[in-house]
């Protein structure tokens, strides 16, 4: 027998040894109820039981079994979080940084302990039940509070002070997959570009727009549909803005939609939310909305532009009867300038009518409102990754008024400089 032939017998025993493995693998899982040969299962937490989905579509009934799916990737509970806390000075004697309600004091501050307990559903082409849960400790617990949990009713608070606290800014269950989920319980709003937990954000200081003209989260439940490779809708029912029980609960409307795939250069948004909401001293119940548009263009492979309009408008908001308006711009530039640095602008103008909305904050904050004008602000920064847990954020801003009153301590303009430290683990 000659070489060739001997090495030609030797495949046909290597090709006929694997075709009898692959039949063997399947007769063994013949009848399996769990195992399919055109699509993963669905997921659970056994292999029986009532599964809302199959495969991506509705009333499956059997689960994910790693001994048949290997490319099933069945979401499952993972905990993560982080600490943050920095240092802002200001140009002024008094210690208040104007009328912010976050890192509104120079000093040294502790501002988020975060802990996320999470099942995301999102992330999986596989259908499942999840949920997560976000718990707070620091000087930003302000902005994560909801009235009728941690604030009582009529708006006092239940466990806090008023410099440290706890809050539970999310706590829902979900069940869907990357294709559409619903969500219900507390989560926080899909209405603006920045977020409460610092890992959202560039800036150490958030912008005016995020401090004043929005809701932070909400109570009730919102639906995610993911209709094409870039286009998905949200749409929910809450309790208003930042409430779980109070004095007067209505119903509230909240809709999203978003243009442009993760890849995109381009990618657009908006958001509203429509419902009743207290007017200047809580006496009424007034139609309210507030809408986020949202452009984003990626320029070149290191620098993204970032343009953030929005409005709000209550009707018989003010003491007289009136309806009250509050708009304005926010734009953000972005550059990397390597792989451990990027830095960035951001440029804001803040429209308050009536004086409704500028400095809502803290009790002991001596700068109240009304401010009825304009108020403007620029922030440079930088974000420095020195390793994959530690993030410093060094900025410099200042802040600028026009209308009637002083908000910066008596004064119509303000520089704050600082940094942060963002550890996650």
């Amino acid at each position: 027998m000659t070489l060739k032939s001997k090495f030609r017998r030797l495949l046909t025993r290597v090709a006929t040894g694997a075709l009898g493995l692959s039949i063997a693998a399947q007769s063994a899982h013949a009848g399996d109820p769990c195992c399919d040969t055109n699509a993963c299962d669905s997921c659970s937490t056994s292999n029986s039981g009532l599964q809302f989905f199959k495969g991506g579509r509705l009333f499956g009934n059997s689960g994910c079994d790693s001994a048949c799916d290997t490319g099933c990737e069945c979401p499952s509970w993972k905990m993560s979080g982080f600490l943050n806390g920095g240092y802002m000075l200001n140009n002024d004697s008094d210690r208040f940084n104007g009328p912010y309600n976050q890192i509104d004091r120079h000093g040294l501050m502790f501002n988020q302990g975060y802990l996320v307990l999470e099942k995301d559903v999102t992330k999986s082409s596989q259908s499942a039940v999840g949920g997560r849960i976000d718990t707070l400790f620091g000087h930003d617990h302000f902005l994560a509070q909801s009235t009728g949990f941690e604030r009582n009713r009529n708006g006092t608070q239940k466990w806090n002070g008023e410099e440290y606290g706890l809050a539970f800014p999310q706590a829902y269950a979900s069940v869907g997959n990357s294709l559409m989920s619903v969500k219900a319980g507390h989560f926080y709003t899909i209405i603006g570009y920045e977020g409460v937990p610092a890992t959202s954000n560039f800036f150490y200081t958030k912008s005016n727009s995020y401090m004043f003209a929005g809701p932070f989260t909400h109570w009730g439940a919102i639906g995610t549909a993911q209709l094409t490779d870039s286009i998905s809708v949200d749409s929910g029912l809450v309790n208003g803005w930042d409430a779980l029980d109070r004095l007067s609960n209505k119903v509230a409307t909240i809709n999203r939609v978003n243009f442009g795939a993760a890849s995109d250069p381009t990618k657009l948004s908006f958001a509203v939310i429509n419902g009743d909401e207290a007017n200047h001293d809580g006496s009424a119940m007034t139609s309210r909305t507030r809408y986020s548009l949202i452009a984003s263009q990626q320029l070149s492979c290191r620098t993204q532009y970032v343009f953030h309009h929005w409005l709000g408008h209550q009707a018989d908001a003010t003491a007289t009867g009136a309806d009250t308006d509050w708009f304005g711009i926010d734009q953000y530039l972005f550059y990397k300038i390597n792989s451990k640095v990027t830095s960035a602008i951001r440029a804001e103008w803040f429209r308050d009518d009536d004086g409704a909305r500028i400095g809502l904050n803290r009790p002991s904050n001596p700068n109240k409102p009304p401010f009825v004008g304009d108020l403007y602000s620029i922030s440079s920064g930088l974000n420095y990754r020195a390793n994959s847990s530690l993030l410093i954020r060094p900025e410099l801003r200042y802040d600028w008024y026009k209308g009637t009153g002083a908000p910066f301590n008596g004064g119509v303009d303000q520089f704050t400089t600082g940094a942060d430290l963002i550890l996650t683990f």
